[in-house]
């Protein structure tokens, strides 16, 4: 396994975006993540136990090689342009823990797995700005960095919408691109993962490239031999058979080259003598078992099971492991952790996060049309005395990603009041405007307001926007241009006449 072509895959341009837009954000990221604890993560589950015992036989190669991983991290603060590969292992071993079949000494609700995942949202700003005013062309030849599909697939694993990574579609581009630099078709296994990331983001892939997926197994004996392209386009197609019921018909697609996989193994268990594409081999050989479950609930065609010896296969990845509980460097590494999780490493999708039945109004894939501003607008605030020592502003709340709940209240202050102050008086007025915060060395932080709590799993927070005019539900404020950030907490914001106060509820 090369780590070129593991690392190939298209890397679109990420539009045109400031460095002091960017700076800004990622100055506003650490502030706001480091002012509360630290979020439970809400990972993609896969209703199925299926290689759980692989895992458990080779459980002791995961705890030495997580280990290894954030040793490393920690040795250098962080992994460098190897963030998303690492999290992503560490995320899927870390998944077991709700399985009981191995203990990783690692917590992403840990302090040290919100730096970690700090330390990934830095790296993807960056790659964007990196490639700001770069063509897909000449980001697809740089492959010496993380793909945008990586990045995605991290994303998914830790329940962020990939199609709105601080208002940025991450998923959208990805398939554009079909040729590389030289002009060239893209090599199908960059193919077969870039269309892998967008399944599992919830992306949309065209007809056509359904087709070319299943066409990469039948070009020339040379490429359908290759381990590591016919376990790419099992993942990829596996992705989309889950994916929705119109993609059944993709099983049959399935059988043959998971036969020409396994045939393949080694009499050392080994795939190719190589540990990268051994476990590669390994992810999609699980399939099948994972399918099989989900098919005795379905009453539907079983598919056929592969021959192969995994208990070889986990023995020699043992006698290839390191004294340090490595593979060798951090790509091999981070692969061998994913392919030995029970969870799947690489195929899960976004719509199997927890998180995301308990906050359906955060569903970005809507296409409903979000609601109006309402036509009459409450008041309230104090009443009487001198005109000139009042403030009237508007104070607005959105609910949801697509806005699907509004509500508004127009409010009457005296002078010098902070913001805070003025939502006291709207929380009396309006149920709907009612809040709880937490005290801080530097004021109150506002977690919930209707009912509604910031919600670490998936990353849904309250966003405070100062505007001077009504905020549009059709045309909203974007988090990665932030003109309209409140630049203060509530306590030091303090209102003037005409201006709009926007809370919103969205994920981030």
């Amino acid at each position: 396994m090369d780590l070129a072509r593991r690392n190939s895959g298209w890397k679109p341009a990420g539009g045109i975006i400031s460095f002091v837009t960017y700076f800004v954000t990622i100055s506003s990221l650490l502030c706001h993540l480091t002012s509360f604890p630290a979020p439970a993560m809400g990972a993609p589950q896969n209703k199925n136990n299926a290689g759980s015992i692989l895992t458990m036989a080779a459980d002791d190669l995961i705890q030495p090689s997580a280990s290894w991983l954030l040793d490393r991290s920690k040795q250098s603060g962080s992994w460098g342009l190897d963030t998303p590969r690492a999290l992503l292992a560490l995320l899927r071993v870390s998944a077991d823990r709700s399985a009981a079949t191995t203990t990783v000494n690692w917590d992403a609700n840990s302090v040290q797995g919100l730096i970690l995942r700090q330390e990934f949202d830095i790296q993807l700003l960056l790659f964007l700005l990196r490639n700001q005013g770069s063509t897909p062309q000449q980001e697809q030849a740089n492959t010496l960095e993380p793909s945008r599909s990586l990045f995605a697939l991290t994303l998914t694993a830790m329940c962020r919408n990939p199609r709105d990574f601080y208002g940025h579609d991450i998923l959208a581009p990805i398939m554009a691109l079909e040729e590389d630099h030289d002009g060239a078709l893209l090599q199908p296994f960059t193919f077969a993962f870039n269309a892998m990331a967008v399944c599992a983001g919830g992306g949309h892939l065209k007809r056509r490239h359904v087709v070319k997926l299943l066409e990469s197994i039948n070009q020339s004996p040379v490429q359908t031999h290759s381990i590591d392209l016919l376990a790419m386009v099992v993942l990829a197609t596996s992705c989309l058979y889950e994916s929705s019921p119109k993609y059944r018909h993709l099983q049959d697609f399935l059988e043959q080259p998971l036969k020409m996989i396994a045939a393949q193994q080694q009499p050392d268990g080994s795939f190719d003598h190589n540990v990268a594409t051994t476990a590669l081999a390994i992810q999609a050989l699980k399939i099948p078992g994972q399918l099989l479950n989900e098919q005795q609930q379905t009453s539907s065609k079983p598919i056929s099971l592969p021959a192969w010896r995994p208990d070889l296969t986990v023995d020699w990845l043992r006698s290839q492991q390191k004294s340090d509980g490595s593979f060798g460097d951090l790509f091999t590494t981070s692969e061998v952790l994913l392919a030995l999780a029970t969870q799947p490493g690489y195929g899960f999708l976004y719509s199997q996060c927890s998180n995301l039945n308990q906050t359906a109004q955060l569903n970005t894939t809507t296409t409903e049309s979000p609601p109006t501003v309402p036509s009459t607008i409450p008041s309230a605030g104090s009443l009487g005395g001198d005109p000139s020592q009042k403030i009237h502003f508007t104070y607005v709340i959105w609910i949801g990603q697509n806005r699907s709940e509004i509500h508004a209240i127009q409010l009457t202050i005296p002078v010098n009041s902070s913001f805070y102050e003025a939502m006291k008086i709207a929380a009396e007025a309006d149920p709907h405007f009612e809040f709880s915060a937490s005290i801080w060395p530097n004021g109150h932080y506002i977690h919930t307001i209707g009912g509604r709590r910031d919600q670490y799993i998936g990353f849904h927070f309250w966003l405070l926007f100062r505007m001077p005019f009504m905020p549009d539900p059709a045309n909203p404020p974007s988090v990665i241009a932030p003109h309209y950030v409140a630049p203060a907490g509530v306590d030091d914001l303090y209102p003037q006449n005409g201006e709009y106060f926007l809370f919103w509820y969205k994920d981030v």
